[in-house]
């Protein structure tokens, strides 16, 4: 840490940060070694806040995964400044490093190690009665994106507003708070439909076989409306999810039809279609021709 940061009050102080689980209380709990630390009075909130700035730290940490949160509350952003973390959610672990923040909602379950020997990262978390909806509605959901952090006299200045226990000092903290969370929103709003799009072609990819994927389904899987999501994929990919999952389930199809000698119930079932005589009819309305016929002309078995 440059010479600029502040000591920590409890060197090697365990790090809290996600819901509790016992999955993996075998593992050792990261460390805080060293940095810059300012906290509100845990059991206290600034009335008159309707989002209060509960922390910021710029600190060093050890290897090890972050033990459970003192509170179901906390919404935060967390960056890696040097070394590297993970972040688990929705049962995906996301690796991240310097330059890409990890989001996190206190409602959606999450964990959190800090991967190399030793790491830097930069945080804030917020709290209040709107602390979650604030940040839902700007868009942001959790995941790891790349955004840059804040820097070294944007997070003294949030600490040295944590100081101030003032109706004004309060006040000046969440205006930081929201200020911040407004630039991290702003940068990824130029790069969240690429995203978004990305996955759901991804989940689309793993799910086409899935007689129960749903534009509700993969709307509920990334956190977004079904519509907002529709609107979305639309405009980016030039088609409607319907459109391109179908596409996607009809190439799979000419390929079985082309190299194998599978039936067509088998077939129509590695479509994600429920039955041969509806995967028949599906097939004849894409192609203009049915299995059989597609079969014969262009077969490619040996």
């Amino acid at each position: 840490m440059g010479s600029s940061d502040t000591n920590v009050t409890r060197s090697h102080a365990t790090m809290r940060d996600h819901p509790g689980s016992t999955e993996h209380e075998h593992e050792p709990l990261a460390e805080r070694l060293a940095g810059l630390v300012a906290e509100r009075q845990r059991d206290s909130y600034p009335s008159g806040v309707m989002i209060g700035l509960r922390s910021v730290q710029r600190v060093q940490v050890s290897a090890g995964r972050f033990g459970p949160s003192w509170s179901p509350r906390l919404v935060l952003a967390k960056w890696v400044l040097q070394g590297s973390a993970a972040m688990e959610v929705d049962d995906q672990r996301l690796v991240f490093g310097p330059g890409q923040v990890a989001i996190y909602l206190p409602t959606i379950p999450h964990r959190f190690w800090a991967l190399a020997a030793r790491n830097r990262f930069s945080w804030f978390s917020i709290d209040g009665p709107f602390a979650e909806s604030f940040v839902m509605e700007l868009g942001l959901r959790p995941g790891v994106y790349a955004v840059a952090p804040p820097t070294q006299r944007q997070v003294q200045a949030m600490a040295g507003s944590l100081a101030d226990t003032t109706i004004s000092g309060q006040r000046k903290a969440s205006v930081l708070a929201i200020a911040e969370w407004y630039r991290i929103a702003d940068a990824i709003g130029a790069q969240a439909p690429a995203s978004t799009i990305n996955q759901v072609r991804g989940i689309i990819a793993e799910r086409f076989a899935d007689p129960e994927l749903s534009t509700r389904g993969l709307a509920s899987q990334l956190g977004l409306h079904r519509g907002s999501l529709s609107r979305l994929f639309h405009r980016e990919a030039g088609c409607t999810l319907v459109d391109y999952v179908a596409k996607v389930r009809l190439q799979e199809a000419r390929s079985l039809l082309q190299h194998g000698d599978e039936s067509l119930s088998g077939i129509a079932r590695q479509c994600g279609l429920r039955d041969a005589s509806y995967f028949g009819r599906w097939f004849k309305k894409l192609s203009g021709t049915t299995p059989a016929s597609y079969r014969r002309e262009h077969s490619r078995r040996p």
